[in-house]
């Protein structure tokens, strides 16, 4: 087992490459707090279907159910990264700006937890730019 530096970046490229090979679904991922939330917001902003945790000898496992096939155009979702491990990005909600014409989402962690960007910058509040789907 090999140790991940980013793990949100991880679990949104398998994600992806699970929408690139067309799978049904993607699992065999460590869960924790901060994927669970991003998955939440995947499946509020419909980029999942759904997404199940489970408890295996000791360690939860995260398996996320992706969305039926319709066409690679508007399955594909594109991922734009900002914050890394080494070096994060932080912004005021002066600078959030809306995500491929409001057709995505920007992934924000603030002190009142892990929310899309257009609703910190409605709620007036900056954080750590983590990624852009769209």
């Amino acid at each position: 087992m090999s140790i991940v530096n980013a793990p949100v970046h991880d679990l949104l490229i398998r994600v992806k490459n699970g929408y690139l090979a067309r799978r049904p679904q993607v699992k065999g991922m460590i869960a924790s707090k901060l994927k669970i939330a991003v998955c939440e917001l995947l499946k509020t902003y419909k980029f999942i279907e759904d997404f199940h945790v489970t408890d295996e000898s000791g360690k939860k496992t995260l398996s996320i159910d992706l969305n039926k096939f319709k066409s690679a155009r508007e399955d594909i979702p594109m991922i734009k990264f900002y914050s890394k491990p080494s070096r994060r990005v932080y912004v005021s909600y002066h600078d959030l700006k809306p995500v491929a014409g409001h057709g995505g989402i920007g992934i924000i962690s603030t002190n009142q937890g892990l929310m899309a960007t257009h609703v910190a910058k409605s709620l007036k509040i900056g954080g750590e730019l983590i990624a852009d789907i769209y």
